[in-house]
């Protein structure tokens, strides 16, 4: 504690200062540790709190000034297919990104249809539904029991409509039919299965699940998205 009543707030600060001094030069190391530890692990657990908070500030800011030039979900990942983070580097490093552009992954949705961890889905379902309405979301994978629940009510583009020609007729034996808007009938969703993250590490025969991409109809980056899907499916 300050003590010093009726001295200037510097003058405490400098009592206080040589009175800790004075303590600490007649102890050993490991004493002056604990005594530090001790009486000032508050104050160090405030100093570090604070560090984070402005650490976090401050990549906000950051990543706020850059462009988007991809968004996308995987959801229900039980295999560790879809790691966000590597998949991000890897593709940023395919397109060569500029340093004002990124890539956004998030592979840490989990939606459940059977009632288990039902405010953990009901968050993720709506950050989904929250990120297509807002037109940020470009794609979702998911698992085919989770496709089907939202091919039912969501919007899905026509892939023969967003693909480029040739890599819709690369990708047609992996295409899955479904609806349009309007409820024509059209391609709806991409069979991952053969992609570089599950044949291509040889999990095709592992994973007893199927994933399946689909695409909100009002994707943003439908450039970019067609370079990934080509990328997913390169040899």
């Amino acid at each position: 504690m300050i003590g010093g009543y009726g001295l200037a707030f510097r003058q405490k600060v400098k009592l206080w200062r040589d009175t800790e001094s004075a303590k600490l030069r007649t102890m050993t190391f490991g004493g002056k540790v604990g005594y530090i530890f001790t009486y000032y692990w508050k104050w160090m657990l405030l100093v570090l709190v604070a560090l984070m908070f402005c650490g976090y500030v401050g990549d906000a800011v950051v990543q706020a000034h850059k462009e988007t030039v991809l968004e996308g979900f995987f959801t229900n990942d039980d295999y560790n297919l879809f790691p966000a983070g590597e998949l991000e580097r890897d593709f940023a490093a395919t397109l060569g990104l500029e340093k004002g552009q990124r890539i956004i992954f998030d592979d840490s949705l989990y939606i459940g249809l059977d009632g288990i961890a039902r405010e953990y889905s009901a968050a993720s379902n709506g950050k989904i539904i929250a990120y297509m309405a807002t037109q940020e979301l470009d794609f979702v994978v998911t698992t085919e029991t989770v496709y089907a629940y939202y091919a039912e009510d969501v919007p899905m583009a026509d892939l023969e409509q967003v693909l480029t020609p040739a890599l819709f007729a690369a990708l047609e034996d992996h295409l899955i039919l479904g609806t349009d808007p309007d409820g024509k009938a059209c391609f709806i969703g991409v069979d991952m299965t053969q992609s570089r993250y599950v044949a291509g590490r040889g999990m095709d025969e592992a994973v007893k699940e199927r994933y399946i991409m689909f695409i909100p109809y009002n994707a943003p980056h439908i450039e970019t998205l067609n370079q990934y899907l080509g990328y997913c499916f390169a040899n």
